[in-house]
């Protein structure tokens, strides 16, 4: 962080271990005289930079490893206090990014459809092609600074502070400002705090058992990394705790964020300060170690590494067929490679290598679904394909493909009347995604898309998604009965399952 006599501002660092030994031996400064930079993204042929109040997009034009040209593309977000400022820039499979703000902020960003105000705690998704922000996750964090993705498009989301994690569809539907959504419970009882970042393992470097775990680094009460196994529960999902990947009793380390790299190998990162506290001593305190943050590589012993496919510079073709792999890790790169390459080349591509795919592989659903992210990473909707997705016989694919409709909702034809048919699927993870989805209609026809889902067995993750959309569509509904419309067919149970949201007093008003 600057300080006024600083003469030299901070960096973004490539590191690269050109002699493959397992340490980095060269340094290139891809961007200097930063003034405390929290958080970046790779984005077409460079970076994307969190420098609050502002969203950086820097690129290497002559590709010598330096940032030489950048563009502001978002201003506004609050630059209160480091410690809780818009950090964790992270991509969910379709494109868009997510990032986090702390809780003492306030932030206004002027976007083309308006402001979007927050007031404390909350995530924010971006969508760097079409401009799209918009708040994600509007709830009572103090540092939602965790966040990680599974292969199917689950996101698991981590207040640092308490180390809280929650199962992130479920309280990302929307809600308006300044509404948050109420509490929720957690998916495991972690047994300390604070954890400042998280990763899903996908690996084949480590053993099978290690594959999907989320990994959950702690810097205070416990100095090291729990793994936790994740396991469906219900419409949601629950963690398992494992034997912890690893502990140390160096009471100066810590931990704040992980990383699975291409060869497999899982990356660290240890802070590595005796002072972490940012109001328990002074700011210029001379027991804050400046020198000794340093990053560690963590590898298996007696099993070979991963080799990393190449990537840079190839062609769409073979960029194409590295969305097979499994590692969430290599399709990322993958599709991030691919937006350095023309849409509409892209797009032409996809739909050839999707058409020959083998319908019978066991990962066919998986394959057709990351088609379907490419067209939104690509801000190109194809309703043939969305429509194929929800009709999967793959619960997973079709729950991906439900919460793909939510973000194409305004260019779908009977988005509405997909999400009823979706509300009522078999699976509970299905529903949950049609409901949510619902939130985003300011309609009374979305209600019925909630109800629908009532009619079968509802679990705690569904009950308080239902309950919260709603209460975003609760003005719509609720002037609807009282101006005596039919809602919800008349349906009596539907009709308890909406009067029951609202308080002693907004009954008596109600005719």
């Amino acid at each position: 962080e600057r300080t006024p006599t600083s003469k030299t501002g901070d960096s973004i660092l490539i590191l690269e271990d050109t002699d493959r030994d397992g340490r980095a031996d060269k340094v290139t400064h891809f961007l200097d005289d930063l003034n405390c930079p929290t958080g970046f993204q790779f984005f077409k042929d460079g970076l994307l930079v969190v420098q609050a109040p502002d969203l950086w997009f820097v690129r290497d034009t002559d590709g010598d490893g330096k940032g030489d040209w950048k563009e502001r593309i978002l201003m506004g977000l609050d630059s209160a206090d480091s410690h809780h400022t818009a950090n964790s820039v992270v991509y969910e499979p379709g494109g868009a990014i997510l990032l986090s703000d702390g809780v003492f902020h306030r932030t206004n960003v002027e976007t083309a459809a308006g402001p979007v105000r927050n007031t404390d705690g909350a995530i924010f998704r971006f969508e760097p092609l079409t401009g799209r922000f918009e708040t994600y996750v509007s709830y009572g964090f103090a540092n939602p600074h965790g966040r990680a993705f599974d292969t199917w498009g689950n996101d698991i989301i981590t207040d640092a502070t308490g180390n809280n994690t929650y199962f992130g569809p479920a309280f990302s539907g929307r809600i308006d400002y300044p509404a948050k959504h109420p509490k929720m419970k957690t998916i495991w009882d972690r047994p300390s705090r604070p954890s400042a970042g998280s990763t899903i393992i996908t690996s084949t470097h480590f053993p099978d058992e290690f594959w999907g775990n989320y990994l959950n680094p702690n810097c205070i009460g416990f100095q090291g990394i729990y793994r936790v196994k994740l396991v469906d529960d219900g419409s949601g999902i629950q963690g398992e705790r494992q034997p912890d990947l690893l502990s140390s009793s160096d009471r100066n380390f810590r931990p704040i964020d992980t990383s699975v790299g291409p060869d497999g190998a899982i990356y660290l990162l240890d802070w590595h300060n005796p002072l972490i506290g940012h109001l328990q001593s002074h700011l210029r305190d001379s027991n804050r170690d400046h020198v000794h943050g340093r990053i560690y590589r963590v590898t298996h012993e007696g099993r070979p590494l991963a080799q990393p496919p190449p990537i840079e510079g190839q062609p769409i073709p073979a960029l194409l067929e590295l969305l097979k792999r499994r590692e969430n890790q290599i399709r990322n790169l993958a599709k991030i490679e691919l937006s350095k390459h023309d849409s509409a080349k892209v797009i032409a591509a996809a739909k050839t290598w999707a058409a020959a795919l083998d319908r019978h592989a066991p990962d066919y659903p998986h394959h057709l679904t990351e088609a379907l992210w490419l067209h939104q990473w690509h801000n190109v909707v194809d309703v043939d394909l969305l429509q194929r997705l929800l009709r999967s016989p793959d619960a997973n694919a079709r729950a991906a493909a439900t919460r793909v409709l939510c973000y194409w909702r305004d260019r779908v034809p009977d988005a509405l009347a997909l999400l009823r048919r979706q509300a009522a699927d078999e699976n509970p993870r299905v529903r949950l995604h049609a409901v949510r989805a619902a939130s985003f209609f300011p309609k009374v026809e979305a209600t019925e898309v909630a109800l629908a889902a009532t009619k079968l067995p509802i679990d705690y993750y569904l009950d308080y998604t239902i309950g919260e959309t709603l209460r975003q569509l609760r003005p719509h509904w609720r002037k609807s009965i009282g101006d005596g419309d039919m809602v919800a067919g008349g349906d009596p149970a539907s009709l308890r399952y909406l009067l029951r949201t609202l308080t002693v007093p907004e009954l008596l008003k109600m005719p």
